[in-house]
């Protein structure tokens, strides 16, 4: 037996070790068994053909799986700003209409509320005439 055959079966040992623990600890490893990349596409149909050329070329997955995650995420953006542009900003803009003209203020902060009201009203017209001053 060679030094070369002793390298080799120790490699390929370490190897299917490493392999076998890394199933045994995070699951399957979702390894793709490599595909023969026919050089016709078989059919006339143009998705045929980049379903195909997508099976034989892993770069090219993991291109459209980078453009996919970043679409999803200009999704979550967007819906997030829709949300806070349509929710948040016309409640800040009551809350500063209340604040800031004495007109609002009397109709909504009556006498008659309960104590949470009351003390909103007090921090409401002491925050209008920090304003004025």
């Amino acid at each position: 037996m060679s030094a070369t055959e002793v390298i080799g079966d120790v490699a390929d040992n370490m190897y299917s070790d490493h392999y076998q623990w890394q199933r045994n600890m995070m699951g399957h490893t979702f390894s793709i068994a490599p595909t023969d990349c026919p050089d016709t596409a078989g059919g006339s149909c143009i998705l045929h053909v980049v379903r195909n050329w997508l099976r034989c070329h892993e770069d090219a997955q993991i291109m459209i799986a980078s453009i996919l995650v970043v679409v999803g995420l200009w999704w979550m953006v967007r819906a997030i700003l829709s949300l806070f542009i349509n929710l948040i900003c016309p409640l800040l803009v009551v809350v500063l209409a209340v604040v800031c003209v004495p007109q609002l203020r009397a109709p909504l902060f009556g006498q008659n509320y309960p104590l949470l009201a009351s003390l909103i009203r007090t921090i409401l017209l002491k925050m209008a005439d920090n304003i004025k001053t």
